[in-house]
């Protein structure tokens, strides 16, 4: 198996990464195998909410338990910085998209029906 460097991301790696054209603030990790950026996910504030997010390549799939690691890392980061709320949508064509979220402590926004959120 490769191996996955995951470290902080820079404004670099989300411009590299990312098609979008106005990026929002991000708390972002980076995924890398042989120096080339194969995961981004974190945190985006968006219209004043922060809202998770996670794009992987397929290549990335195979280390689950680092993926799950960094994800609870930036949570607990998220939690020690006052962040009270953090929303996400699942994936349609991810299988197990709303299975990984509730293991993270999201849960359907009753309000919504549509976004997950997580709450301190």
């Amino acid at each position: 198996m490769t191996t996955l460097v995951v470290r902080r991301a820079t404004a670099e790696d989300i411009d590299a990464f990312s098609a979008m054209p106005n990026k929002p603030t991000c708390r972002a990790m980076a995924g890398e195998i042989d120096g080339r950026i194969v995961a981004l996910g974190g945190l985006a504030l968006i219209a004043g909410r922060w809202h998770a997010f996670c794009d992987l390549t397929p290549e990335v799939r195979n280390h689950k338990i680092a993926i799950a690691r960094t994800a609870q890392r930036l949570i607990a980061e998220a939690r020690r910085d006052g962040v009270r709320f953090i929303y996400a949508e699942a994936d349609p064509n991810e299988p197990g998209a709303i299975a990984w979220m509730t293991r993270l402590g999201f849960h359907l926004d009753p309000r919504s029906q549509h976004f997950y959120r997580w709450s301190a």
